[in-house]
């Protein structure tokens, strides 16, 4: 087993006993991908008894608003557990969630010390269009993006940052405490990019998840684009 393997291995074990001691069950399945200057962190099968009676109600945000509470206030803890595990400097967390899906994406972002040329696109995958299509959606949410960068971690899965997307008023909301209600309010206008846009023949595979998060506070966000493994 390689070293990478390892830690991947090492912080699945991690995040089922997290995930037990502070949610009361884990998930079925966790898949942990670690390409510096990224760990994401993806749970299958994770919806707890106590919220399927909202979900099947449809009322997503009550369950959305608790887990983004719970996960900011357990946040130190866990960062410093992730640490521990890999050894390096975590320096931010997000997290997002799929409750149709009972998945979920936890994204941990270390010190970068890596040029964005090392993360290859596939050679399928036209650049200019893709990069147009995320600008678009972007400007339809908030505004275009001072910044935004592309990470293929791997032909599956692409993550997206972004920096300087929010528009004055966010800013103000944000200043008067206004933070969570804003996070549930972005949150399916930037699921939309899916209904809006044909990835998957841009993309050549079908989504199978999308996950977005923000640091209002640093103005940056994170996409998470996970697609379906081609047939061979």
């Amino acid at each position: 087993m390689s070293k990478k393997q390892n830690i991947q291995s090492t912080i699945s074990r991690y995040m089922e006993d997290f995930f037990e001691e502070n949610f009361g069950e884990k998930p079925d399945e966790i898949a942990v991908t670690f390409h510096s200057p990224f760990l994401l962190i993806h749970l299958s099968g994770f919806l707890l008894a106590s919220e399927r009676l909202f979900v099947e109600r449809q009322e997503l945000n009550r369950v959305l608003e608790t887990r983004d509470l719970l996960i900011l206030s357990l946040k130190d803890e866990l960062m410093a557990g992730l640490q521990e595990q890999i050894g390096q400097n975590i320096t931010e967390l997000y997290a997002d969630w799929n409750l149709s899906k009972k998945s979920g994406l936890l994204i941990a972002t270390l010190e970068k010390d890596r040029a964005q040329e090392e993360f290859p696109w596939p050679e399928a995958v036209d650049q200019d269009i893709l990069r147009e299509i995320i600008l678009l959606n972007s400007m339809r949410t908030q505004k275009q993006p001072d910044q935004t960068a592309f990470y293929w971690l791997s032909d599956q899965i692409l993550l997206i940052e972004r920096f300087g997307i929010l528009v004055d008023i966010e800013k103000q909301l944000i200043q008067n405490g206004v933070i969570e209600e804003l996070r549930l309010a972005k949150r399916p206008l930037e699921h939309r990019i899916t209904q809006l846009f044909n990835l998957e023949s841009l993309l050549r595979g079908q989504v199978k998840d999308l996950f977005v998060d923000w640091n209002f506070q640093q103005d940056s966000s994170y996409m998470v684009l996970l697609l379906e493994k081609q047939q061979t």
